[in-house]
């Protein structure tokens, strides 16, 4: 019983990032979805191109994270490490485009909230993790 609840929790930091990885390739604020505006902009101006890609990036890494803690729960701490990179890129993103893009707001598309339910799913499931004791038998 304990691991079936410990594997729905688990699961939802799994939605969490591949909603990051999901909103990677749908539009945030113009009809163009981050994947082509890194193509874009990648022709014009390249240091501010990788921007557009942390999203997909965080998710990759908050996969891996979870992957890790799914696999084996005495991992937590490194899984945590991984997550607070992963939602660090997040973080930087969010800051810099969306103060960009701030009167565009209203025109939010289906990205931006795949991003940030992507992006509270990971956080909670962080803190889960932070706070669940270790109460496995014989070390599995």
């Amino acid at each position: 019983m304990k691991l079936r609840n410990y594997i729905n929790i688990s699961l939802m930091g799994l939605i969490g990032s591949i909603l990051l990885v999901i909103s990677e390739f749908f539009s945030w604020f113009s009809n163009y979805t981050l994947i082509e505006l890194f193509i874009i902009t990648t022709s014009v101006a390249i240091e501010n191109s990788f921007l557009f890609l942390f999203p997909i990036i965080s998710g990759i890494v908050c996969i891996i994270a979870n992957i890790l803690v799914i696999y084996k729960f005495e991992y937590r701490i490194k899984s945590v490490i991984l997550s607070l990179v992963g939602l660090g890129f997040l973080l930087i993103f969010f800051f810099d485009y969306i103060s960009q893009e701030l009167e565009f707001l209203s025109n939010a598309g289906i990205g931006l909230y795949l991003g940030v339910t992507g992006f509270l799913l990971n956080l909670f499931n962080l803190i889960i993790i932070l706070i669940s004791k270790d109460n496995t038998l014989d070390g599995n």
